[in-house]
């Protein structure tokens, strides 16, 4: 069964660069341009473009990889805690939700679906993403109590203190430094007092990782255009040092692997049709992106060095 770690002792340190071997060299605009050209390849994963793992619970085929995940979005609803008052919730009849990092926005898709007095703002500095969103919201019913913002998710113009929650699938990854520290203060910034932030990423247990988990981490990072993944100890620490508290960090690792075995079928099927389709000439960020998910799934073995888990945080009400 999955381990959770409620409130676990997690050693805290300012935010450092990794050592010299794991130094990235990961630019805002490489990361653009990577999502910008694999658009269209995550469908292959999730038709819904859920671009994330699943969430794996007992009752869901383990075989069928859309059900889980579209359980990561419903689990990621279920720690924003919206059913409990706020401080400042005038209208409980109309919250509004924030997606930091969103893809084409299937996250906030699913829980405005199953949420009717919900409404949902995405963040994506990529314009294609937007457009993708726009087109599955209107054929799910939802555009009208959705918004998708173009804008850089550390700095995203929105308004102060008016998100009853705001979380991050597998997008904090894609801020700067260890710690995350701006993407940490923008959250901050967002969310009402009492609202809660959600975090599910891939996140390095240490900040020296051993010389194959360290090279192997380089590797991904560079082939999905990630600065680098968080240091666990250095984002619960600036968690605490944006005005956070109520830091629960629980691993998922066992609850994404059944998607996360999806990997080599998929994977190696998608990589020869999409070869045989260019005829050999696949550009460097598809043939990269194909590399990164075999990446992943073998990242996972590293169990001191790496763990994937959801970090839920409460803005102080303060």
């Amino acid at each position: 069964m999955p381990r959770a770690a409620g409130a676990p002792q997690i050693p805290v340190a300012p935010e450092a660069a990794l050592p010299a071997a794991g130094i990235a060299t990961i630019t805002k605009a490489d990361t653009q341009d990577y999502f910008t050209e694999v658009a269209d390849d995550y469908r292959a994963w999730s038709p819904s473009y859920n671009m994330h793992f699943g969430f794996w619970r007992l009752g869901l085929n383990p075989l069928r990889r859309e059900g889980m995940l579209v359980e990561m979005n419903r689990a990621v609803g279920r720690a924003l805690r919206l059913e409990e008052p706020r401080p400042t919730q005038e209208n409980a009849q109309r919250r509004c939700v924030i997606d930091l990092g969103c893809g084409a926005g299937a996250t906030a898709r699913t829980l405005v679906g199953d949420d009717p007095s919900l409404y949902a703002v995405t963040v994506t500095n990529v314009a294609v993403q937007n457009s993708i969103a726009a087109r599955l919201d209107a054929g799910a019913g939802v555009a009208d109590r959705m918004a998708h913002v173009e804008a850089d998710y550390t700095r995203t113009g929105l308004p102060t203190a008016q998100a009853d929650g705001a979380w991050a699938v597998e997008s904090a990854c894609y801020a700067s430094g260890t710690a995350k520290a701006d993407f940490v203060r923008e959250a901050a910034r967002l969310l009402k007092p009492g609202a809660r932030l959600a975090v599910v990423d891939g996140f390095l247990l240490r900040r020296e990782p051993g010389r194959a988990a360290g090279w192997l981490h380089r590797l991904w990072a560079d082939s999905w255009a990630v600065p680098t993944l968080a240091v666990q100890g250095d984002f619960v620490a600036a968690l605490r040092d944006n005005g956070f508290d109520e830091i629960e960090v629980q691993s998922l690792r066992w609850r994404v692997a059944p998607s996360a075995l999806h990997i080599p079928m998929l994977a190696t099927r998608f990589a020869l049709a999409e070869l045989w389709k260019a005829r050999g000439r696949l550009s460097p960020w598809r043939r990269k992106h194909i590399v990164a998910s075999y990446c992943a799934l073998v990242l996972g073995l590293f169990w001191r060095d790496f763990d994937y888990c959801m970090v839920t945080a409460r803005r102080r009400a303060a």
